[in-house]
């Protein structure tokens, strides 16, 4: 060793909000905790280093197996996360190694979300390959109509037809939608036709912000004031769609600077 100099020996500890954490049983009756987060294409810090920080705080608060999931959502997204990483020592052996599972759904096809079984992922399809729009969102639909909680559906519906890339698949969707009272019919859908859509959009957005960054109050001043002076129902989507995946609340204000 040639030299050594003393560092701080007061660790952070800031309070730290992950984006969905589960107690799953599993078919086998064991318990663990799933851990799902959601990222587009920038990410500061890095998205391995915020998994370290998550996954050890995940570990030691519920005590169970932990399963973590980054789900990448944009075409280029998480190209170099290969779900591996190290921390490397003076010997061959790592004295830290985390894993976690990486999904890029630019890469994933519709057919593949949909065998993951999990109605909350359907919004998203619109982020994956679809490459039998016939097929596949006839089938969302059906998934969807199964969501018992209407409120829940009423959400992931909005999301779906918002997230879809082109003009053709929501048309799609909308010609699908034109018989289903009982699904259009949800206290949610309710209130976007009652307040106007771009309401209901500012308000989730700043739902989203308020539970992922708790954000002081002049900053969440200017997140609503900033909101009301977007009048396009597609920027508004995109901008929840950055509240979601924006690894810190810094990211998303300079998303909704630039809208």
């Amino acid at each position: 060793m040639r030299a050594a100099r003393p560092l701080n020996v007061e660790l952070p500890a800031d309070i730290l909000t992950t984006d969905q954490v589960f107690q799953v049983t599993l078919d086998d009756g064991r318990e663990l905790v799933l851990h799902i987060e959601f990222q587009g294409r920038r990410s500061q810090p890095p998205m391995p280093w915020r998994m370290l920080e998550y996954m050890p705080r995940l570990a030691a608060a519920y005590r169970l197996p932990l399963w973590s999931v980054v789900f990448y959502v944009g075409t280029g997204a998480g190209v170099d996360d290969i779900g591996y990483h190290t921390v490397s020592g003076p010997a061959d052996i790592a004295p830290l190694v985390w894993q976690y599972q990486v999904v890029r759904l630019w890469q994933m096809s519709a057919e593949e979300l949909l065998a993951l079984g999990q109605p909350a992922l359907l919004a998203l399809v619109g982020q994956t390959r679809v490459d039998q729009p016939a097929v596949i969102l006839p089938a969302v639909l059906a998934r969807l109509r199964a969501v018992a909680d209407t409120e829940l559906r009423g959400r992931l519906l909005t999301a779906l037809l918002a997230l879809l890339p082109g003009e053709e698949m929501i048309k799609m969707v909308e010609r699908l939608l034109e018989d289903e009272t009982g699904l259009l019919d949800t206290p949610y859908l309710r209130r976007i036709r009652e307040e106007g859509a771009l309401a209901v959009w500012r308000r989730n957005i700043v739902e989203a912000v308020i539970s992922r960054f708790a954000p002081p109050p002049e900053v969440l001043q200017r997140v609503r004031q900033l909101l009301e002076a977007r009048s396009e129902e597609t920027a508004l989507a995109q901008l929840f769609t950055a509240a979601l995946s924006s690894a810190s609340l810094a990211e998303f204000q300079e998303a909704l600077e630039q809208a």
